[in-house]
Formats: C-alpha cells, structure tokens, sequence
C-alpha cells in the first residue's frame, strides 16, 4: 500500500516576495503540484508572489473560488480544492494550496485545510504560517498594532458594516480589513469621535502599486481595491 505524499497549506504573506518565510520558500521548492486561489493557472494574487520561485517542471493549478460569506455549501469550493490536493497526495506527490496572508487569519487556507482533514483525514497536512498584511501594515507604518496592556481588535469590516461605531466604542487599537467598503462609514465615526487622526489606510501593502493615505478623507474619492485596510490607534 502506497501511503499518501504530505500536501501543504502555505501562507505567501501580503505581496512581497521577500516576505515569504524560508519554510515557505523551501515547501514551494519541494513542491510537484502548486495550487492556488486564482481564476486561472497563470492569474491570480498569491501565484504572482511566488512565481518568481517556481520551477518550469511544477505543474501549477488554479482553483477559483467564490467569494461567498458563512460556511461552504459546496458553492464556495473549498472541497473541489481538498479533493484536488487529496487526489495530489495518494498518487504519491507532493502538493502545495497557496493563500494570501497567513492561513489562519480569516485565510482561505484554513478552510481547505479543515475541507481536507474531513474528507481525507489519511492524508498528512501542514500548514505553513504566512506574514499578515495587518502586520505588514503595521511595520510599513510603524505603528505598533498593542502595546502591554492593550486590547487589538481586529475586523473583517464587510461582516461588520453596522457595528463600525460600537466596536471604535470598545477603544484601543482596531485593524480593518477589506475596508473599501465601509470607508465612509468609518469616516463618519471616527470624526464624530474625534480618532479619524489617528487612522491610516494602507492598500495593497507590500506590492509594487501599494497606497498609504495619512488622511482617511482623502481616499473617499478613490477607487480602492478589495485589498485594503484601516490601522487606527
């Protein structure tokens, strides 16, 4: 009986490939199978970070997934992307799912980790640890995201667009993210609370189009991407 290849769940961090880790970089290395939340094989923001390190002989898959809130229910994908990575692993190589980010922070990549431990549990996984954007946001700006005793909300602001002013009310630092959408919202609360100067946006952080803007204001008018997020202190 031949047992099952080890597949992996790698967190390619916010965009820069000089932030993926050295176990990241060796796991892609190693790799046969590099698979990838993309909508095609050759499209999409986490292979572009690592292109740069595959080889010509990997054979690389995109896997689309439907951006749908609350758990799959076989629309999202998770699944086809476990059953991929299963299929991978019994005939003896070894597979790699990407995910932006860290994959165990609000991450694709835990989903299909969970997918696949119940669907193939005889088949070994190992998630990799990725650099959050939130982190990378934080370091671009230096801004310290806790200090000690201070309490770090962190938001997916989409799930949360009616409660943007009782949860500034909690106090301490707040990180939002996918925050095109409730910028207005945020706006308003933070001016009403006096914090809109002691908030910062970055987008797209660590990539080569990256936009930092000091005055939340300021980026109303812009057309942001889905890759945004807010840092208030």
């Amino acid at each position: 009986m031949v047992l099952p290849s080890r597949t992996f769940v790698v967190g390619v961090g916010p965009g820069d490939p000089e932030l993926l880790t050295l176990r990241a970089a060796r796991v892609l290395e190693r790799s046969d199978v590099i698979l990838h939340p993309g909508p095609r094989d050759d499209a999409g923001f986490a292979i572009e970070v690592v292109t740069p390190l595959l080889r010509p002989d990997q054979e690389v898959r995109g896997m689309a997934l439907a951006m749908r809130r609350g758990r799959d229910d076989g629309s999202v994908g998770y699944d086809r992307v476990a059953l991929a990575l299963a299929g991978v692993a019994r005939g003896g190589r070894t597979a790699a799912f990407l995910t932006e980010g860290d994959p165990m922070l609000f991450g694709t990549g835990a989903s299909v980790a969970e997918r696949l431990r119940a669907l193939a549990p005889e088949v070994p996984v190992e998630i990799i640890p990725g650099v959050s954007a939130l982190a990378a946001a934080a370091a671009r700006l230096g801004w310290p995201l806790a200090r000690k005793d201070e309490i770090l909300t962190i938001c997916p602001a989409t799930y949360h667009a009616e409660q943007v002013g009782a949860i500034l009310d909690r106090g301490g630092p707040v990180c939002w993210l996918k925050a095109a959408d409730v910028l207005p919202t945020l706006v308003e609360e933070l001016r009403r609370r006096g914090r809109l100067d002691r908030a910062t946006l970055v987008e797209r952080v660590g990539r080569p189009d990256e936009r930092i803007f000091v005055d939340l204001a300021a980026a109303l008018e812009e057309d942001l991407s889905y890759f945004t997020l807010i840092l208030v202190r």
